[in-house]
């Protein structure tokens, strides 16, 4: 048994025993003053401080009242106050947090101030002087008491939603558009309910002992009427002779806070531990050909058999800077009709940046400028430059986008099928059949096994590689001119990875897209790529067909990169493709890659080079010209060394 289920078991009977106090309670607060034979309100001189009998099981208070009807009262007053506060702190402070947080910025510094500046301020002060202004009574104290925790409810939601926002389920549901309050309602707050739900029974607990200690200072429910805070009052007074008057009161909020704290902490405990299992069990991905039997798709693999060529996306002068670091520099490459591009280089060489740019996915503080960056779609050409953030809505219709974790780019509170709905609802699907169709369609193109079942499975009921399909297929729901696929096989074992190379292949073919493909494997790129640009420190340093560039590299760095390779060939010693003492010495004028290339001279460091034609590829490399580079060459045992060129 693994250590949630055994914590679960142990604290099992526990938390029954709390939950069992928490539903009497709530019986007792719906049903118990209608039972009770006596009037809470109403004392009878005779019977002054009785103690427990057969007629009064908690005996009678101060003035002759029944002790047990005055608790249960007070057990429906709790109550009251602590939904009163816990409703209002949950209905201000979730909103307001969730906002902020997701918005960031200026809007984001300016209130999260106000909120800490409220946050400060201990819940019954804050209590105490809004009281003092609007008046005494359950209501306005219970109010004030909401207001005050809503600022520490902000402050949890909004961290929650800083980091959720960041997920990259997150930026998949902004590609097939959905829209700001859709992220937020629908994504966002379901996947930070664990900690919310946590919170809202911690205020719910201390608005029972501040609506107990307002009502005991006076502030809160008036004389005549019975609370937990007003019977201590009483019990204060004839304490020294009759000490019993304030267990009754004194154990209630005791026991109440006690087990909504158990309650509170066990639903923290299941949500962390819970898992969806589901009779099927984990399906595994079986291959299978995708299937596609839509007229445009006919047309698209019959321009692409024919050679037709139309250029989808052009980027010229592409930079992205963040603070202190340029991630992207004047970076120029565009990707035709069934075109596969692909970016490849060393972690930290700007591809993602690059690509998360034209997939308009980047948010302050990221800077992104460029000279053109334009999308031909259906009805003319569109360009990004000139698009607010509203507007990139429109810019992302026309694209799908692959992430590197399958896993952690799908909603993990939603079906596969209420996340492909997500996507199809944008394209102009509306009824339930049609969505279901088309997600079945969709579903089966990228070969999955029993789709139907597949669309009623939740992320975490799959595989990686089923998982990684299902991603593709919300992809191509909307028809997307463009797909960018970022690292799309790097999370999968090397038979998925090979599946998902297939598929790509096909998809390409079958439906004429143009890919945008990010991958430091230089074998995913041999295998899917009709182009690559080698990028180093955020510049292209050449650009060339694959079939070129893997057997004649213009550029040392690009040479170095294919020589790094593993390859299954005997006696080969692979050296270590980076230098990291030379790397992190970045230089600000002259060839970024001087510090590492065996062949810089003095020049070199002088000025940067550009990108310029040199035997068929674009080369930023000043002796291009002059160098003898090794390559690689595909022998009968796989990859080997190649001569020089």
């Amino acid at each position: 048994m693994s250590g949630p289920e055994t914590r679960s078991a142990k604290e099992s009977p526990l938390v029954k025993v709390a939950w069992g106090l928490i539903f009497f309670l709530a019986g007792v607060a719906i049903f118990g003053p209608w039972l009770s034979p006596y009037d809470p309100n109403l004392g009878d001189f005779q019977k002054l401080l009785l103690g427990p009998s057969g007629d009064h099981w908690l005996g009678t208070d101060n003035l002759g009242r029944d002790t047990l009807t005055r608790l249960v009262v007070g057990t429906r007053v709790a109550a009251i106050a602590g939904l009163e506060a816990t409703a209002i702190a949950i209905a201000v402070g979730v909103p307001i947090g969730i906002t902020v947080g997701y918005l960031g910025g200026m809007i984001d510094r300016l209130v999260m101030r106000v909120v800490d500046a409220v946050a400060a301020i201990p819940a019954l002060v804050f209590a105490i002087a809004i009281i003092a202004a609007i008046g005494t009574g359950l209501i306005p104290a219970m109010l004030a008491v909401g207001l005050a925790f809503s600022a520490s409810v902000a402050r949890l939601a909004r961290g929650l939603a800083l980091t959720e926002r960041e997920r990259l389920y997150v930026d998949g549901a902004r590609v097939v558009g959905v829209g700001r309050s859709g992220l937020l309602l629908r994504h966002i707050l379901p996947n930070i309910g664990g900690p919310l739900v946590v919170i809202a029974t911690t205020v719910f607990a201390h608005a029972i002992v501040i609506e107990a200690s307002l009502s005991f200072l006076g502030l809160g429910v008036q004389i005549p009427d019975a609370s937990w805070g007003s019977m201590l009052t009483n019990a204060q007074r004839v304490h020294r002779e009759h000490p019993f008057q304030s267990v009754p009161p004194g154990a209630a909020i005791f026991i109440t806070v006690l087990a909504i704290n158990i309650v509170g902490d066990s639903l923290l405990r299941r949500r962390k531990g819970e898992s969806f299992d589901h009779p099927a069990g984990h399906l595994e991905p079986v291959v299978a050909a995708p299937k596609d039997d839509r007229a445009n798709d006919a047309d698209a693999r019959d321009a692409h058999a024919t050679g037709a060529s139309n250029r989808v996306l052009t980027v010229r002068s592409l930079s992205v800077t963040y603070p202190e670091t340029t991630a992207v520099l004047s970076a120029d490459f565009h990707v035709d009709e069934g075109e596969v591009v692909a970016l490849v280089g060393e972690s930290g060489s700007g591809k993602t940046s690059a690509v998360m740019a034209v997939a308009a996915l980047l948010t302050p503080p990221a800077d992104v400028r460029a000279a053109e960056l334009s999308l031909d779609i259906v009805g003319g050409e569109i360009s990004l430059l000139d698009m607010d953030r509203r507007e990139q809505r429109r810019w992302r219709s026309h694209l799908g986008v692959v992430f590197q974790e399958p896993a952690a780019s799908l909603n993990p509170l939603q079906t596969v099928g209420r996340q492909m709905a997500n996507a199809l609802k944008r394209v102009g699907y509306r009824s339930r059949r049609e969505i279901s169709a088309r997600t079945i369609e969709l579903l089966t193109a990228v070969g999955l096994p029993r789709p139907d079942e597949v669309a009623r499975l939740r992320p975490d009921q799959i595989s990686g590689g089923m998982a990684q399909r299902v991603v593709i297929a919300q992809a191509l729901a909307s028809e997307p001119r463009l797909l960018i696929a970022d690292e799309p096989t790097t999370a999968l074992d090397v038979t998925i990875q090979a599946e998902i190379i297939t598929l790509l292949k096909q998809l390409g073919e079958r439906r004429g897209l143009a890919v945008l493909l990010v991958t430091h494997d230089l074998g995913v790129a041999a295998e899917l790529a009709d182009r690559t640009l080698v990028m180093y420190q955020g510049r292209v340093v050449e650009t060339a067909p694959m079939a070129g560039l893997v057997t004649a590299p213009q550029h040392p760095y690009a040479s170095e990169l294919l020589l790094s390779v593993p390859r299954n060939v005997g006696g080969i010693k692979i050296e270590p493709m980076i230098d990291r003492s030379a790397a992190l010495a970045v230089p600000t004028v002259g060839c970024v890659y001087a510090p590492r290339c065996e062949h810089a001279l003095p020049e070199c460091r002088e000025r940067e080079p550009e990108l310029r034609a040199v035997r068929s590829h674009g080369v930023a490399c000043i002796r291009a010209e002059d160098l003898e580079l090794p390559a690689i060459t595909a022998g009968a045992d796989g990859l080997e060394p190649g001569g020089s060129q």
